[in-house]
């Protein structure tokens, strides 16, 4: 027997208990009144349709499974099961048709009904046993009648709703459309069985299609949009299905399946007209060769400047150079000339960074918020605790003052538009007559003239046509030559670029790309020269539009995607690539979603439209962002291509909403029409006082990304339920910046279509509900002050993959056990639980045995006087390389720390044992980064006995070491050393200038001979950066 055929059996058996509940004289009596009554409204009544739905429903089930298992044959079960289903589904929808209570009054559409009843009998459904395997009249019979009774609902149909669905990688998207609906029908809901048929069918012509090539068929490109759009739409109903079932979603469905039917033929016969072709696995579906994706070590991709010496030198001289007093200095020039490059390459040099004692970046942009500018100076000068997050502008501005006083400080405000942020914050720039300096860029001349109206600003020029080969070249072949043949058409490429460094790198990009050959090459010089463009930044615009179309189609969202994650702000890798995932763009392969994603983003990269902004300590890309111009692009790109619709304060209704927020709800939204949105991605950029006044909905909206227009922590909880019942589509929730107070809302069970979520607020615990959200991938909840208990219903969420709460979360211990088969076997991050030391946190981690990351809370045993309180055994986590772990209690029983050989990353905080317990972490063969925080470890000596073998990065901060006795060969490929708030330590050992590896020591508000210790081993050695941050300097 089939394996899911037990599913039919039991739906049959169902029916005769259903059937039962009416008597036998009942059955009598209704057959009497179909002979005796002439009346179609008496004959046709609902009560008596809707049995006879169940009567025939029943009889149909047992005979066919009567006569199936007497003959045993289970290839022909296998046929007849899914003529059964084709069966059921028609008639549950003909219940559902019964249901609508504007059905009672129509005498017509009841009479069909009942003709169909009537008939029903005579329809060949009983086959003669010869022809059952091919006889197709009993389907196409069945089909006939239901779209008889269908012409008579007509005029009761409501028209299928317009919404603006995305244009963009049109056969992608019915690739990543076709995974979703594989992935509906693997939760096999009640409501969507009823959809089965039709979404396998679907399935098929979407597959069939997404394998066809428009540029060998160019005549089914209109197909292929009009494709395009019935898939979305199919989403939409099947999803509306799954929500709440109306009979107008399967006629719906019915209709855009006949479409595509026509329209397969038209593409080339593709013609299913039952869904008996099996549905390719999705990883044999994608076309996307992961293998050959971008693998290389992000530390390689780096900024390729042309030799730019004149102005660098010229910008180092200004700044380290001239009067004492507080100075400006002033780049200028057009978009894409590479101003933010060299301001970069300036603020990262040794000269500078010997120079100044503090230094801090802000990217202020078009539309700047006085606060972000703060905590961005602050993040760079002092680093951001939670204590500078909750100050008001006032006081940040006060404590940014003080930070500087007294301090030789660079400050780089970047991309200024106007004089207005240079008036705000110029207060919080003490003059300590010690050199310190301002750093500019704009791309407007006017405003150099109007804050350093005594001196012309540094203006960069154009590229000329030798600069712009020689940066083409560097990025294309890097240290290599141009081979000979592809000088000449190269440098025309170049030249067609006009000079823009930018126009130039994005070139390169495509190059890199492309076969490198002289036609493949001549086709993009043509492609440059096509139209006379004697502007530079015009023709920037014509190069990255060339870059986009070379893109491949599982790159292109991805690109657009970054277009919205707020303007001149960082955009966190972690929680693009969780962004990604959620949407569907990232394809099922062998390897894990996030390993693709990321080789994803590193493609872009080195296609050179994304910049690497931030690193994290491994090296790996923390934080990315997008040039101006591209971000000008991708933007406008979005907008064609109805990819994702950005809400800003200059639309309506919002424009004319009060510019004040009053810190209470105030009804100041009297329109008289609802904020309704059509679009399929919503990223709104608003007050939440505005957001929220105005209730808006959108019934087709899949992702509703929030960014609130103030970075500002919100005191009062908002209320948010109208996000529950106008948005019931959405895969992704991100209202994370929303305090949502102390109760986390219970009907979030109803948005099922979840992939991520992310929210905020004084929250307390998460409910038992929260477990229907099946297909949840990335919860992120982020308490404002207190811990926050998980249900027990949360190892339910067998998806999971990311999972952090904050500050941190704990069990719910009065919940019901759901026993050891509770396990999240797809969770690969997850932060801030806190597990009692001992037992108890060794259940909770069986329970997670894939996980690649986690940052958690080890606290005391209760039953530490029974010897419990030892460090928990991690080393079932094989696949663990990332560990953050605080500490709070008594100094544990046993120190020996138990950890996975696999471990890369490791933090520990507040353990307080003494050094010689370091030695298990030493022998961890993979360890490349280790951080020693806020007495991780006590003792004034730390005697180095095992040797860090593989050791890239080491962080000390806040512990009382004094002496630290240490050899090279201790850690022979140190990379990075970072001492922070270690005011006892009198000096680095002196041999650590014989690693070679060693690139750059950093010492933060350590002792005054530990500074000078670093400083000696920069003056015996060219090839160590050191940067000191301290109080100690003041001259």
């Amino acid at each position: 027997m089939p394996p899911d055929f037990e599913d039919v059996m039991d739906k049959c058996r169902q029916i005769p208990r259903r059937l039962c509940r009416y008597p036998q004289k009942l059955l009598a009596r209704i057959e009497s009144t179909f002979k005796d009554h002439e009346s179609s409204v008496v004959k046709y009544s609902l009560p008596l349709l809707r049995f006879q739905i169940e009567m025939y429903k029943g009889e149909f089930f047992l005979k066919r499974l009567l006569r199936l298992k007497s003959r045993n044959d289970e290839r022909l079960m296998a046929h007849q099961k899914d003529q059964i289903k084709l069966f059921v589904q028609k008639f549950e929808c003909i219940a559902l048709i019964l249901s609508d209570e504007r059905i009672k009054d129509r005498e017509d559409v009841l009479g069909a009904i009942g003709e169909f009843f009537h008939r029903l009998p005579y329809l060949p459904f009983f086959l003669n046993e010869q022809d059952e395997m091919t006889n197709p009249s009993f389907p196409e019979l069945l089909d006939k009648e239901t779209h008889l009774i269908k012409a008579k609902l007509m005029d009761l149909i409501p028209k299928f709703p317009k919404f603006n669905f995305p244009k963009t990688s049109r056969l992608k998207s019915l690739d990543f459309l076709g995974r979703k609906l594989r992935e509906l029908l693997k939760y096999n809901s009640a409501s969507t069985a009823l959809a089965k048929l039709h979404t396998e069918e679907i399935q098929i012509h979407l597959q069939n299609v997404s394998q066809l090539d428009i540029e060998e068929h160019p005549k089914i490109e209109d197909l292929v949009d009009r494709f395009t759009e019935l898939a979305y739409e199919a989403e939409y109903i099947i999803d509306s299905i799954e929500d709440d079932a109306q009979w107008q979603h399967f006629v719906w469905l019915d209709n855009v399946l006949d479409e595509l039917r026509l329209l397969s033929e038209k593409a080339g016969g593709i013609h299913l007209t039952t869904p008996d072709m099996e549905v390719q696995d999705s990883k044999s579906v994608t076309q996307v060769s992961v293998d050959k994706l971008s693998t290389k070590n992000t530390s390689a991709i780096d900024e390729i400047v042309v030799d730019l010496s004149n102005r660098e030198d010229e910008i180092l001289n200004q700044l380290t150079r001239g009067p004492s007093k507080l100075d400006i200095v002033f780049v200028a020039g057009m978009p894409g000339l590479g101003k933010t490059t060299l301001a970069r390459k300036v603020y990262s040099s040794r000269k500078v960074m010997r120079h100044f004692h503090l230094r801090a970046w802000c990217s202020v942009s078009q539309e700047y918020e006085k606060r972000r500018l703060l905590l961005e100076i602050l993040t760079g000068i002092h680093g951001l605790t939670e204590e500078i997050r909750q100050m008001r502008d006032e006081d940040l501005q006060d404590k940014l003052r003080k930070l500087l006083l007294r301090n030789k400080y660079l400050v780089v405000m970047d991309d200024v538009w106007g004089i207005g942020a240079w008036n705000d914050l110029k207060n919080s720039f003490p003059d300590n007559a010690n050199g310190s300096r301002i750093l500019f860029t704009s791309r407007l001349h006017k405003v150099a003239s109007e804050i350093k109206p005594d001196s012309p600003p540094l203006s960069l020029s154009l590229f000329s046509q030798e600069e712009s080969w020689q940066l083409l070249e560097k990025k294309v072949f890097k240290e290599e030559c141009c081979p000979n043949e592809l000088v000449g058409v190269g440098k025309d490429i170049a030249y067609h670029c006009q000079g823009l460094p930018l126009a130039v790198v994005a070139a390169a990009g495509i190059l890199k790309t492309t076969e490198k050959s002289q036609n493949s090459w001549k086709t993009i010089a043509d492609n440059l020269s096509s139209q006379i463009i004697d502007n530079p930044e015009a023709r920037c615009k014509e190069v990255l539009n060339l870059s986009y179309k070379h893109l491949p189609e599982y790159l292109k969202s991805c690109f657009l995607y970054l277009g919205v994650l707020n303007e001149d702000r960082d955009v966190l890798v972690s929680k693009l690539i969780r962004f990604w995932i959620a949407e569907g763009f990232i394809p099922e392969t062998n390897k894990g979603s996030e390993e693709v994603a990321e080789a994803f983003l590193m493609d872009l990269i080195d296609r050179s439209l994304v910049i690497i902004s931030k690193r994290r300590s491994n090296g790996k890309v923390r934080a990315c962002r997008l040039h101006d111009l591209v971000l000008d692009f991708c933007k406008s790109q979005t907008e064609d291509e109805n990819f994702f619709q950005l809400i800003t304060r200059s639309d309506n209704p919002y424009a004319s909403f009060p510019n004040t927020d009053y810190g209470f709800e105030f009804d100041f939204y009297h329109h008289s029409s609802p904020v309704s949105f059509a679009s399929y991605r919503l990223a709104i950029s608003l007050k939440r006082s505005h957001f929220i006044e105005s209730k808006p909905s959108g019934l087709a909206s899949r992702s509703l990304v929030f960014f609130a227009s103030t970075d500002s922590e919100p005191k009062r909880p908002y209320d948010i339920s109208f996000i529950w019942h106008n948005f019931k589509l959405l895969r992704v929730l991100d209202f994370e910046c929303f305090n949502l107070g102390i109760s986390f809302p219970v009907e979030i069970e109803i948005l099922v279509q979840l992939r991520y979520l992310a929210v905020g607020g004084y929250l307390e615990s998460i409910p038992q509900s929260i477990a229907n959200l099946r297909k949840l991938k990335t919860l992120i909840v982020k308490g404002l002050s207190r811990k926050i208990t998980l249900p027990n219903t949360i190892w339910r969420i067998t998806s999971l993959r990311h999972l952090h709460v904050s500050v941190h979360v704990d069990f719910d211990s009065d919940a019901e056990e759901l026993g050891d088969c509770s396990i999240l076997e797809n969770l690969i991050s997850f932060s801030r639980p806190s597990l009692s030391c001992g037992e108890d946190a060794e259940r909770i981690i069986k329970r997670i045995p894939n996980l690649c990351k986690l940052s958690c809370i080890f606290y005391e045993s209760p039953d530490s006087s029974m010897n419990c309180n030892h460090f928990p055994r991690l080393n079932c986590l094989t696949h663990l390389e990332s560990l953050k772990i605080f500490y709070y209690g008594s100094p544990l029983n046993n120190g020996e720390f138990i950890l996975p050989l696999n471990l890369k990353k490791l933090t520990l905080s507040n353990f307080r044992l003494p050094w010689s317990h370091i030695s298990t972490i030493g022998r961890l063969p993979n360890l490349e980064v280790l951080k020693l925080l806020s007495g991780a470890f006590v003792g004034k000596i730390w005697k180095v006995e095992e040797e860090f073998q593989n050791l890239k990065f080491l962080s000390l901060d806040n512990l009382n070491i004094a002496q630290w006795n240490a050899s090279c060969d201790d850690f022979p490929k140190l990379e990075r050393l970072v001492l922070q708030n270690c005011k006892d330590l009198e000096e680095i050992p002196a041999e650590f200038a014989d690693i070679y590896t060693l690139e750059m020591i950093e010492v933060h508000w350590c002792s005054e001979s530990a500074e000078k210790s670093a400083i000696k081993i920069r003056e015996e050695t060219a090839d160590i950066k050191v940067l000191i941050r301290s109080s100690n300097l003041n001259s």
